[in-house]
């Protein structure tokens, strides 16, 4: 197939790696040309996320310029009409599907490494072990991402709080989302992958494009 002109290696294709934890990160950083994974909208700790990666990639004999890593993180991202709530009706339906997706990846966490949820979920955290433990260890894995990024379970609804909105999703008018992103490309991060749910998907990205990307 590559002599019939269906693949090309050349010119070199870079190699973006997902990676979550220190192990993956610290293999992408001594293979890949960059990083995709999940971070909080929150520029300490994606200086933080760059600096582990480029010293992996240092340890590992990368002699690169540092800007030839590039640095994705996935969220998404709700711009607020004038006077609107972080949690309102519009808001959760809009980014509800990514706030409830970070709920499932802490309490994949909390499961196989025992690792405490962060303290804002500490009004919920109870009751979200309580329901998902009401299905059989042997069934779990499947029931902890169910919906995950693309809807939300009825069932979950309820724990999509303003606060797990704040915390995992970038909601505000058009003006902060903008100097969010600037914040965020100046702590290091490259690019921003949107993951809006389903049914909200086309309106989400058309409103992002039509009224932040031009203030960036």
């Amino acid at each position: 197939m590559q002599d019939a002109g269906f693949v090309s290696f050349t010119p070199r294709m870079p190699m973006y790696v997902s990676a979550f934890g220190p192990k993956a990160t610290a293999l992408a950083a001594k293979h890949g040309d960059g990083l995709v994974m999940s971070s909080p909208p929150d520029p300490e700790v994606i200086t933080g996320i760059r600096l582990r990666y480029l010293e992996a990639a240092r340890a590992a004999g990368r002699t690169e310029d540092d800007d030839y890593f590039t640095f994705t993180s996935l969220n998404t991202m709700v711009v607020l009409e004038p006077g609107e709530a972080t949690d309102s009706e519009r808001v959760r339906k809009e980014c509800g599907a990514f706030a409830i997706a970070a709920l499932h990846y802490t309490y994949e966490q909390y499961r196989q490494y025992g690792r405490r949820p962060p303290r804002y979920l500490d009004d919920i955290w109870d009751d979200y072990v309580a329901m998902l433990e009401e299905t059989p260890e042997d069934r779990r894995h499947l029931r902890i991402h169910a919906g995950h990024n693309c809807w939300v379970e009825p069932e979950e609804e309820r724990f999509v709080t303003k606060e797990l909105i704040e915390r995992s999703c970038l909601v505000g008018t058009a003006e902060q989302l903008a100097a969010n992103v600037r914040d965020l490309s100046a702590a290091g991060l490259t690019q921003l992958m949107l993951l809006p749910p389903l049914e909200a998907k086309e309106r989400v990205l058309r409103s992002v494009a039509e009224r932040v990307i031009p203030l960036v």
